[in-house]
């Protein structure tokens, strides 16, 4: 099996991707001093269920953070053990938030817009996003990958596609050739996306659909699991099925109240 430096290709050096390069090459590479766990970042996980866990499980494997508070305003504890602090309550999280310097949100699903209006009120107020890349994941040197990116497991960003900041491409999902995903886009696990698609800003691929060539889905879009896309989707709609037709309109699920406490 090759090793870590082998399965992960460097990434170019540009402003979008920097942090995610110095992620893989620590990972790749561990000093003595990245070993060293007061010497990594101390990181802010928003959400403390099941993507957390993953997440915590990653900063520990490739040596680029340690998960210093969790906060999660829907559970009474977090899913998994830890010995991070965590709370529920938006003033304890103020009060804790000087103590870390970069986060990583974990909102999974199709709550992209969420995910991705959280990083930005976070930046706002000096935290750094915490790119994360598994170390069996394939990026082409002339992909660009944007900030606070997920890409997980066997995943695949083929040459010269545009990944937006605070994407999720999920266990085994491809991007081929040219794409443009936009910002806070989840594209689930197996799903595929062939060559030149432009996927907008906040949609969702489900867990093993297809897109077929030069499509453009819309933005805040979902594409049902199993689904094969033959067609433009329009923004806004929920298709499923083989070929994909219409079903609903796709509803926004975001709550302003708790970034609005955050930001007095």
């Amino acid at each position: 099996m090759p090793d870590a430096a082998e399965a992960v290709p460097r990434l170019p050096s540009h402003p979008q991707s920097t942090r995610i390069k110095v992620a893989i090459h620590k990972r790749a590479r561990p000093s003595p001093k990245v070993r060293n766990i007061e010497r990594l970042p101390a990181v802010l996980l928003w959400g403390g269920k099941s993507k957390a866990r993953i997440v915590d499980q990653m900063l520990r494997e490739n040596h680029v953070g340690v998960t210093a508070l969790i906060f999660d305003p829907t559970i009474e504890r977090p899913a998994f053990k830890t010995k991070a602090k965590f709370t529920n309550k938006v003033a304890v999280l103020r009060a804790y938030l000087p103590r870390v310097t970069h986060f990583v949100i974990c909102i999974g699903a199709e709550h992209g817009y969420a995910r991705y209006m959280t990083a930005r009120r976070l930046m706002k107020i000096g935290l750094i996003p915490l790119p994360l890349v598994h170390s069996t994941s394939f990026i082409e040197k002339t992909a660009r990958v944007g900030k606070g990116c997920q890409i997980m497991p066997l995943s695949v960003v083929h040459k010269f596609s545009k990944i937006g900041e605070q994407t999720i491409l999920n266990t085994r999902s491809t991007i081929d050739h040219e794409c443009i995903i936009g910002k806070g886009v989840h594209v689930m696990g197996s799903a595929a996306i062939a060559g030149k698609v432009t996927v907008g800003d906040f949609a969702t691929i489900g867990t093993n659909a297809t897109v077929l060539p030069h499509l453009k889905i819309g933005k805040g879009a979902i594409v049902g699991a199993g689904a094969v896309v033959t067609k433009d989707v329009q923004p806004h709609t929920v298709v499923a099925g083989v070929p994909a037709r219409y079903l609903k309109k796709a509803k926004v699920e975001f709550h302003k109240m708790i970034l609005a406490q955050l930001a007095r």
